[in-house]
């Protein structure tokens, strides 16, 4: 199997572009990451691409049978600006969440007690053929081998666990955009 990597660009409707030269009118700044947004919008705007705006957050579903682990996790991306945050700490109760919750995004242990880490994500990609579905293994091992075993199971990355803040912002933001 060969790596692909895609990359979709996507920019904001016009309302949400008045939004963001309101809210500059009214003496708000722009943040840097909206700003450097922005211009990247306005470039492929130019450039030919098509308007289009999804007001639906990032849902993204936890699996980690460590409860502090995950729950340090949770926090971390609420923190973060993620509200759509749901924890499972087994692979049956993962299914159950999702089954309601429908996650965009699942950051899921493969060494779970109850059933594999790949078991729970092939579950999950069967169950959400009506959507997009973005696995992330998370793992203590460093095993080399579990790396090529996550990307053969469909799995977009691995991290290494503790996560660090910074790697799971720039994946979760891919997905942001992805939602624009």
């Amino acid at each position: 199997m060969r790596d692909t990597e895609t990359t979709s660009w996507r920019r904001l409707s016009d309302l949400a572009q008045k939004h963001a030269d309101s809210h500059s009118s009214r003496g708000g700044q722009l943040l840097p990451v909206q700003l450097k947004k922005a211009q990247a919008l306005e470039t492929w705007e130019n450039e030919g691409g098509q308007s289009a705006l999804s007001t639906a957050p990032v849902r993204i579903l936890i699996v980690d049978n460590d409860i502090k682990s995950s729950d340090s996790l949770e926090r971390m991306l609420n923190a973060s600006g993620y509200s759509e945050t749901r924890v499972a700490y087994s692979g049956h109760a993962a299914l159950a969440i999702a089954a309601e919750f429908q996650p965009s995004v699942v950051l899921l242990e493969l060494s779970l007690l109850d059933m594999s880490g790949y078991e729970v994500a092939q579950l999950l990609r069967e169950r959400a053929q009506s959507h997009d579905l973005r696995l992330i293994a998370m793992t203590s091992s460093r095993e080399h081998a579990g790396r090529e075993l996550a990307r053969v199971a469909g799995f977009e990355r691995y991290l290494l666990k503790p996560v660090a803040a910074l790697d799971l912002s720039g994946l979760l933001q891919v997905e942001g955009d992805r939602d624009r």
